[in-house]
């Protein structure tokens, strides 16, 4: 009988790669896994943002967005189905993995409802 082998198992996982820019929102509303990409096309409120890396802090994605200083906004990300989180100044979102459809802002001294 053999032994059982203490060898660590690799199960290989398929990874989309495209040369190309793609628009976030777009996959996640059709249900699609992104792809690694050139560039990711991120929604904030009405504006739409060309990134080039898919991990981006809060504060990133805020100054992107040109709402500064970061400390003065809310960041929520909202998922498809309508659910939304909200993302601290230092949290990374990986667009890859979070399946964010859009990013909302919310000025601090403003309530919601």
């Amino acid at each position: 009988m053999e032994e059982p082998s203490n060898e660590p198992i690799v199960e290989a996982i398929e990874v989309e790669v495209v040369d190309d820019i793609v628009e976030v929102e777009i996959f996640v509303k059709e249900g699609r896994h992104l792809p690694h990409a050139k560039g990711y096309v991120i929604r904030v409120d009405k504006q739409k943002i060309t990134v080039h890396k898919h991990e981006l802090t809060g504060r990133e994605i805020l100054v992107l967005a040109k709402k500064e200083p970061p400390e003065h906004y809310i960041l929520r990300e909202i998922f498809s189905g309508g659910r939304s989180e909200i993302v601290a100044l230092d949290q990374v979102v990986d667009l890859h993995r979070h399946k964010v459809e859009k990013f909302k802002t919310l000025p601090r001294d403003q309530t919601e409802g």
